[in-house]
């Protein structure tokens, strides 16, 4: 057990100003550092996971708290004024401080990397990523969240996960470091009943009777806008109908013949009677490929654990290639 002592009240100091709704809070300083880094509002937002507006609303906040003027600003650029870079310098020691300070209270911590991977996929059906889970489990914290690739991204874009693994990254980050690390197929739900079926491999002009269960484009961008191309080109369009929040209900919705799913292969695990799952012809199953990467803070490249996970990548990367 740790050490417990009473807590006595303190009567000598006067702590008012520590207690001063004036001072600025913790997200508000995360706010104004990012947008000193990235030098555009735009870029602030995308790399916080918010949109613009609640970023200019806190900085226009903080200006008010500190009473004085941070940014120039103008539709091209953003600079900062002299009490601007006094106080981002003030602003970058002190959450170093605050960091420091949780890590030395919790030493614990400063041991273990936390990690968010990708719901989309069912990693632990896929051997790399069962075998990666196993090898570094001493040195990780696996969120058990389910988060999706643009959740976790944004998560880390603020520091509050060390690694992510996640899909169809764009490489916009200059503060990010990245890895190709895997690549996962779709697999085609259908009722079993379908004509389609006796295809060995579905071509999606067979199946445009039925209405394919998709997600939104905000959940999804890359995925979606990929989707959207292929349907574009077909002589009949498929319709897109929003899937449902349980995904046993909607296996059972196919197997009644209502509709069908696109889906990653490591995730067609559940058996429901009356669905098979099907591969896409080259032509579909090639543009419908998802690619997954490992992303790390460049401030952490030294980091001994994180080299050694990007190095187990590497190598079964490069056997998976060579067979």
């Amino acid at each position: 057990m740790c050490n417990q002592l009473p807590v006595e009240p303190e009567y000598k100091l006067d702590n008012s100003a520590i207690y001063s709704r004036h001072l600025p809070t913790i997200k508000q300083l995360q706010y104004f550092l990012a947008v000193c880094e990235e030098g555009n509002f735009r870029k602030a937002a995308s790399r916080l996971g918010i949109s613009q507006p609640p970023l200019s609303m806190q900085i226009k906040t903080l200006e008010e708290k500190l009473q004085t003027t941070l940014f120039v600003r103008n539709t091209r650029y953003v600079l900062l004024t002299a009490q601007g870079r006094q106080f981002r310098d003030k602003a970058r020691s002190w959450l170093q401080g605050l960091s420091l300070t949780i890590s030395n209270i919790n030493p614990y911590s400063a041991d273990r990397l936390t990690i968010g991977i990708t719901k989309i996929l069912g990693f632990n059906f896929i051997p790399l990523f069962y075998e990666f889970s196993s090898r570094f489990q001493q040195h990780i914290d696996l969120l058990q969240q389910d988060y999706s690739s643009k959740e976790l991204l944004a998560e880390f874009n603020k520091n509050n996960i060390d690694l992510v693994i996640i899909s169809d990254y764009k490489h916009d980050s200059h503060q990010a470091g990245s890895l190709f690390v895997y690549q996962e197929t779709m697999l085609l739900a259908l009722p079993e009943n379908h004509p389609a079926c006796a295809q060995e491999k579905i071509d999606l002009n067979t199946v445009v009777d039925l209405p394919l269960y998709w997600c939104k484009r905000y959940q999804n961008p890359a995925l979606y806008d990929r989707m959207q191309k292929i349907i574009s080109k077909l002589p009949t369009p498929l319709v897109l109908q929003q899937k449902l929040h349980n995904f046993l209900t909607m296996l059972m919705e196919i197997a009644m013949g209502r509709g069908m799913l696109l889906l990653p292969a490591s995730m067609a695990q559940a058996h429901v009677q009356g669905v098979v799952y099907k591969k896409l012809t080259a032509k579909y199953e090639q543009q419908l490929l998802m690619d997954m990467h490992l992303l790390w803070h460049k401030s952490a490249a030294e980091n001994t654990t994180i080299n050694a996970m990007i190095e187990y990548f590497k190598l079964h990367h490069t056997a998976s290639v060579a067979l």
